[in-house]
């Protein structure tokens, strides 16, 4: 009931659920990291990686998604389903309840009115940077998400060959150092110009190339525990030392994107069920659990952590327990969004999206 088997990649649902809490552990203050010094101020900050790490993911995950799909129709149906009853939930409950985020619209003068909110169920926010995260306040993702989802195919299509795909990869990585520094190249654009890029789709396509390069590479490699361990330990070594030296890694890797988004495609890419690392750090029955409602993670957390600020008194005054607080309601919320209507909807989008194959294929027959 509380896991899904998904064979050999089963450990990128745990993956999914440590960058949930990397965001949430951001947002909350570090989790008491940061009064350890230097090194746990790295440590908390590079929380906000975990959404990168989505974006690898998915990308990994919607090609694999695309390439099972009869048809467009069917796969975006399958993908829509999935993202948008959770998103306009919470966009919903965000605005019933008073917890839209007051900051970026008082920054921006950006009011939760209709244009707003249409924009928001539009998918299309992206579009006004100022009205990006003015509801939940985390939801700036979930658009340029989307966006993806529509690229993809055509990404996919653009990729076949060896040379095509490592193309595709490395137009991603300029557009992505084009975005980084268009606020320095292009001076005009104003202030709020790195705000404008990071909450646009462009500076991601790094993230979306680098998980269908993994999808179309995980076949031709042999996994084995030795394999995995050796992947997952090295890259562990890595973080410790990111976190140790962020501006030293950031000069070798360009960013922090660049340096996750490629740590994340080499434990996509190596990682499986045969290794015992990586099972005993993703695949256990916590971590998998968390991963399958990292999804509600992300989305409540920010509502809830505006609702515990105001009413959880002492508790919210220390980082650790708020942390693991908003960690623990998020949690149990999202079980229960997870099972009394996501879950239904995943398998409705599912049911559509065999209609639209056995539409596809009778239009075929009587051609």
């Amino acid at each position: 009931m509380f896991t899904k088997v998904y064979g050999d990649t089963s450990f990128i649902t745990g993956m999914r659920a440590f960058a949930a809490l990397a965001v949430i552990m951001i947002h909350t203050g570090g989790a008491g990291f940061r009064e350890l010094g230097e090194i746990g101020k790295n440590f908390a900050n590079f929380g906000a990686a975990g959404v990168f790490v989505f974006f690898v993911i998915s990308g990994f995950s919607v090609a694999l998604s695309y390439e099972a799909s009869s048809s467009y129709r069917s796969y975006l149906s399958k993908r829509l389903w999935r993202i948008a009853p959770l998103y306009y939930f919470w966009l919903g409950s965000s605005i019933l309840l008073g917890t839209t985020s007051l900051y970026w619209q008082q920054q921006f003068s950006a009011p939760v009115d209709t244009y707003n909110v249409a924009m928001h169920l539009a998918f299309l926010s992206f579009l006004d940077f100022r009205i990006a995260s003015t509801i939940i306040g985390v939801e700036w993702s979930i658009p340029i998400e989307v966006f993806w989802y529509l690229a993809v195919p055509l990404m996919l299509k653009l990729s076949g060959s060896t040379k095509q795909l490592s193309a595709l990869i490395a137009i991603s990585l300029i557009a992505h150092m084009i975005s980084a520094r268009a606020p320095v190249l292009f001076p005009s654009i104003g202030a709020n110009a790195p705000l404008a890029i990071q909450w646009s789709p462009f500076p991601y396509a790094l993230c979306y190339a680098l998980g269908i390069a993994v999808y179309r590479a995980r076949t031709y490699i042999r996994h084995s525990d030795a394999i995995g361990n050796l992947a997952f330990l090295i890259s562990a070594a890595l973080v410790v030392a990111y976190v140790c030296a962020p501006r030293v890694f950031a000069r070798i890797f360009f960013d922090e994107l660049v340096f996750t988004s490629l740590l994340t495609a080499v434990l996509l890419l190596l990682g499986s069920a045969k290794s015992r690392m990586f099972t005993l750090v993703f695949g256990n029955r916590l971590a998998q659990f968390l991963g399958i409602v990292s999804y509600g993670l992300y989305l409540a957390h920010m509502p809830l952590l505006d609702l515990l600020t105001r009413y959880g008194g002492v508790w919210m005054q220390n980082p650790t327990l708020k942390f693991l607080l908003v960690s623990l309601c998020a949690t149990v919320v999202s079980a229960m969004t997870y099972y009394g209507f996501e879950k239904r909807f995943v398998t409705f989008g599912k049911n559509i999206a065999r209609r639209f194959s056995s539409s596809a294929v009778l239009s075929e027959i009587r051609t």
